[in-house]
């Protein structure tokens, strides 16, 4: 794993589990790799609906905007 990635622990069904690993594996993919998909392609359809996701540069941590308009 590379330094700058993080960890996330995910609470799952096992039956769900079973099928996205069918789903990753047809695929030749990693679950890891596909998850990391399916949350880009996430992340880039609610900016595309919400505006670009912007944080505070002096802390990195919160965004300047998160309400709902």
């Amino acid at each position: 794993m590379k330094k700058h990635e993080k960890n996330l622990s995910l609470r799952i069904d096992p039956e769900l589990l079973k099928k996205f690993r069918y789903v990753a594996r047809y695929d030749d993919r990693s679950m890891n790799w596909y998850m990391t998909k399916l949350i880009s392609a996430c992340i880039t359809k609610f900016e595309a609906k919400h505006g670009e996701i912007e944080f505070n540069e002096e802390d990195g941590a919160l965004p300047t905007k998160c309400a709902k308009p």
